[in-house]
């Protein structure tokens, strides 16, 4: 598994707790043909969600991976290949939307989050 599953898990829950108020019922609707990039001390991850099933993961070394996601509730859960489990996030507020951004911080390092439009990577 890519070295991002960790930070990405972590920084994808507090970029779906944090982004701006929407009227969707459904958290994950948003996503649907977006890219959510998180940028940190060690680089940056991609995430791109094509449909209501997939994800494709540009890690920090570069390299793509490809995963699946599905709601579950107000969470949003993500599960790739090598992992044992499936790993979901707090329940979300609001659902996140291309344009929004912000940042958090985990630990010692600030993570700059941002989901924009189409396939970034």
């Amino acid at each position: 598994m890519p070295a991002f599953s960790l930070t990405c898990r972590a920084a994808l829950t507090a970029t779906l707790l944090l982004t701006p108020v929407t009227a969707w019922a459904d958290v994950g609707s948003g996503l649907v043909g977006n890219t959510v990039e998180l940028t940190g001390p060690a680089g940056t991850t991609k995430i791109y969600y094509p449909n209501r099933k997939h994800i494709i993961v540009r890690g920090l070394d570069g390299k793509q991976a490809k995963g699946w996601w599905r709601v579950k509730g107000k969470s949003i859960c993500t599960k790739m290949p090598k992992a044992d489990k499936e790993s979901c996030t707090d329940p979300i507020a609001e659902p996140p939307v291309a344009g929004s951004s912000g940042e958090f911080t985990g630990g010692d390092a600030t993570i700059k989050w941002s989901v924009s439009k189409g396939k970034g990577f």
